[in-house]
């Protein structure tokens, strides 16, 4: 088991890991550490995952025995709406029982301070102290509510609100699925608000707990999106179990996060005129935006892997007033603009490339977009173990080799986090542990002039890497 990582704690559901006793475990250790900040209440949403809705009201009726009010949603919601609801209802904190796009035995907690962003280190290492010497025999159970439906729909007018004024055409043929997850209740009824007309995948608008139509409930990868694309319609767009995450079809050929990042980058600042324009993205994601933020006069600032870096990097600049936000995103199809939510979200992210992509074919935009500033191309690599310890030991290993950027130490303005980057003329290769399976992540960036000098590099680096990693 994970504890607090990138995404929470996340788990295989079986005895001794995920089970009821850890969310006994980490909704005691919240509501203790909540009282000690003097926080008062608490919202709660789960995911379509077996045992998730009873985790989540178990984690509300402990909350509610330590004294804390405690609201959890009557059905399965996306973690963004979560963000939301915690900003609307001044709560003092958030939690979601999801384990996001992991298989179907896996399940997770992940906790959200008062901003509406996932807790950051601090926060999280606080929370893990009291976890580690909790005595959950002695947790009492109290009474749940219920989160009031008005935040639902408040969400739902919020993000039209939020793409309305931009240009679209709405005769856009466009498929969406939600892979069993809980973007069925949200992302059709935006779409149709803003007058687009959307062919859904029945086969996956339920919840399944089992995601029984795929082989992985990740949007990032092609085998979740074969239903999908046999709709054949000229955009698909399909969302991950607590619809955080977003994976982009076009004419049946997936768009990368990266591409999609750069697309809507490249949209966002175009059509959202503010002063001080701020771009944020995690160091693994393209540098292809660098360019565009320097010629559109953006400030472009990094975070370390992990959504929660963006939100609380929002959250800074939004105290201090010297830079508006315009966009967040990831390379693992993660997105965000607005000011609902301090998280990623599958819910824009879906509405937000339908309106950008019914004014151009995106791969005739992203080929005008190389041939200006280079051809910038991304891989990601995946070592997968059976221990997520072995992931760490490699990772570890490699901070013997000289001339390495150690992001550990602290490097720019970055906040410190595990990851190492080998840095040549033309190419960047990250490595990292994963922060919610037991795998090792390798991240290769290479620009080029041409597409095949590109490629040529990209196959370069790759031979590299795995014959450092000896994998």
């Amino acid at each position: 088991m994970i504890l607090f990582g990138t995404g929470g704690i996340r788990g295989v559901m079986r005895k001794g890991e995920f089970d009821e006793d850890t969310v006994r475990r980490a909704s005691l250790s919240t509501a203790l550490w909540m009282k000690q900040r003097n926080l008062k209440s608490v919202v709660i949403a789960y995911d379509t995952r077996r045992n998730s809705r009873e985790f989540a009201e178990l984690a509300g009726r402990i909350f509610a025995g330590e004294g804390i009010e405690a609201y959890v949603f009557p059905e399965p919601t996306p973690t963004p709406v979560l963000s939301y609801a915690v900003r609307k209802m001044r709560a003092g904190a958030g939690i979601v029982i999801t384990a996001s796009h992991n298989p179907p035995e896996y399940n997770g907690y992940k906790v959200y301070s008062w901003d509406g962003v996932q807790a950051i280190p601090k926060y999280t290492d606080e929370i893990t102290e009291i976890y580690k010497k909790v005595d959950i025999t002695k947790a009492k159970e109290g009474e749940i509510k219920t989160v009031p439906s008005e935040v639902k729909e408040s969400y739902i007018e919020k993000v039209v609100e939020i793409v309305s004024n931009f240009p679209r055409r709405t005769d856009l043929d466009i498929a969406y699925s939600p892979l069993h997850g809980t973007g069925a209740n949200y992302v059709p009824e935006v779409l149709r608000r803003l007058g687009f007309k959307v062919r859904l995948v029945e086969e996956q608008m339920k919840p399944d707990p089992n995601f029984s139509t795929v082989p992985t409930p990740n949007p990032e990868e092609n085998e979740a999106l074969t239903l999908l694309n046999k709709k054949g319609a000229t955009l698909g767009v399909a969302t991950d179990p607590d619809c955080d995450r977003v994976g982009v079809v076009y004419r049946g050929k997936r768009l990368t996060g990266n591409q999609v990042g750069v697309l809507l980058t490249d949209f966002l600042l175009e059509h959202v005129k503010v002063e001080n324009p701020l771009v944020i993205k995690t160091i693994v994601t393209t540098d292809m935006v660098r360019p565009i933020c320097e010629e559109k006069g953006a400030y472009l600032e990094e975070t370390p892997t992990g959504f929660k870096f963006i939100g609380y990097l929002i959250e800074e600049h939004t105290k201090k007033g010297d830079r508006n936000f315009v966009f967040g995103f990831e390379e693992s199809c993660g997105y965000l603009t607005g000011d609902h939510a301090r998280d990623k979200d599958g819910v824009v992210g879906s509405v937000l490339s339908a309106v950008a992509f019914s004014n151009y074919d995106p791969y005739e935009k992203l080929e005008e977009l190389y041939r200006k500033y280079g051809y910038y191309l991304e891989k990601l690599i995946n070592f997968k173990f059976e221990d997520v310890n072995k992931a760490i030991e490699i990772y570890r290993s490699l901070k013997e080799y000289d001339g390495i950027i150690d992001y550990s130490k602290g490097y720019g303005d970055v906040i410190p986090n595990e990851t190492i980057a080998f840095v040549f003329e033309k190419s960047k290769i990250f490595v990292r542990p994963s922060g919610t399976e037991p795998k090792l992540k390798v991240y290769i960036h290479v620009r080029g002039d041409t597409r095949e000098e590109a490629e040529n590099l990209m196959e370069e680096s790759e031979k590299k890497i795995k014959e450092i990693l000896k994998l």
